[in-house]
């Protein structure tokens, strides 16, 4: 599912987001982007894991260059979302900036409520193994915001939540408001801000993702933080004065915690301080559009640009069909190789089928988690 924004058409600038396969998507867009009249398409690239590890960047690196040959009339820059990262796209020949994602949610939707004290902490989090949930399992009054992807998460909440006899979970004070003891909820942006205004912190404990939106939420919020170490960037906005490093073990993770309450700054300042960060990195990301627009031959100035194009995040979901008649009306020239179609009904058989198997599991496998 490509997720991406148009920032420009003159030049084509868009801004991707690269879900699931480590090069979409641009490598799902690109056949069917033909050269413009004039000038090239920019994609502009952020990463949602970090490609730190060997196998990550490999499987990136390849990606990048074989497309790099093959479309030559399109340009990617991939946006670090730390120096790390950074150093290594560019000593193999990727054009590259160092810009972190978390700048790029919409303060306007994160704030700050008036909402009674009622958790600790709260982590928001998919139930997934690299989330580490369970380090939260010291934590006397902890709150749990998450979501399920994959089969495997059905599977995982069993080890976490104390769902019923059976499955008694190694987290006995975790409070799951999104569950009623048998089906649970999809919190919007607005309900989650709430659980956020009860907590006194914001907890993330993953080893190695990507920057990782959540950590920005909290602080947007004016919520401190508890972080371990990590790898992926989400460390960008962080600051000594309202964010807590602990080992990932449990009883260091509670310990961060009771600390993090007794931090002195007020949840205002945590928010103006990180908005602050937030506009120097935006910064730096209207200087790279200015500069792709000077190769271009054009004079833009996107820092004053920036209410005509901003959107939460930089991207939007549609389904590889979708984007490509959304691409087509907005003015690209397109065309439609047999294979690729062929290879394009397929997938959206498949995503046809996953979906259905979706809803199956959040009908029928969600609701008897108890058993």
């Amino acid at each position: 599912m490509p997720g991406f924004h148009i920032v420009s058409k003159n030049p084509w600038i868009i801004h991707c987001y690269n879900f699931g396969n480590i090069f979409s998507p641009i490598k799902q867009l690109a056949p069917y982007l033909l050269r413009p009249a004039r000038g090239r398409i920019h994609f502009v690239l952020t990463l949602n894991w970090s490609i730190l590890p060997r196998r990550k960047f490999e499987a990136f690196n390849r990606a990048y260059h074989r497309h790099l040959r093959r479309y030559p009339h399109l340009v990617v820059t991939v946006l670090a979302n730390e120096p790390d990262e950074l150093q290594l796209l560019r000593e193999h020949g990727i054009r590259s900036e160092l810009c972190n994602q978390n700048a790029f949610l919409d303060e306007r939707l994160y704030t700050i409520q008036d909402e009674k004290k009622h958790y600790d902490a709260v982590i928001n989090s998919r139930m997934a193994p690299y989330k580490r949930i369970e380090l939260v399992r010291d934590i006397q009054n902890c709150c749990l915001i998450t979501y399920f992807l994959d089969p495997q998460d059905y599977e995982y909440v069993k080890t976490v939540l104390p769902l019923s006899e059976k499955y008694k979970g190694a987290c006995p004070h975790l409070h799951f408001p999104q569950y009623n003891g048998r089906t649970w909820q999809h919190y919007n942006i607005e309900e989650i801000c709430k659980v956020y205004a009860s907590s006194h912190c914001g907890v993330i404990l993953s080893a190695e993702e990507g920057a990782c939106f959540a950590a920005m939420e909290y602080l947007l919020c004016g919520l401190p933080v508890v972080t371990t170490p990590s790898i992926g960037g989400r460390e960008a906005f962080f600051d000594k004065d309202y964010v807590i490093w602990t080992e990932p073990v449990p009883e260091a993770v509670a310990e961060a915690v009771k600390k993090a309450r007794q931090l002195p700054v007020s949840a205002q300042e945590i928010r103006d301080r990180t908005i602050a960060g937030m506009q120097s990195v935006r910064a730096v990301y209207c200087e790279i559009l200015n500069s792709i627009a000077r190769e271009e031959g054009v004079e833009r100035d996107f820092r004053a640009e920036w209410d005509s194009f901003f959107i939460n995040k930089m991207h939007t979901n549609m389904s590889e069909p979708d984007a490509v008649a959304f691409l087509r009306a907005q003015g690209l020239n397109l065309h439609y190789p047999l294979l690729h179609r062929l290879h394009n009904g397929h997938k959206v058989f498949k995503a046809w089928l996953k979906g259905l198997k979706q809803t199956w599991r959040e009908r029928e496998r969600a609701p008897h988690m108890s058993d």
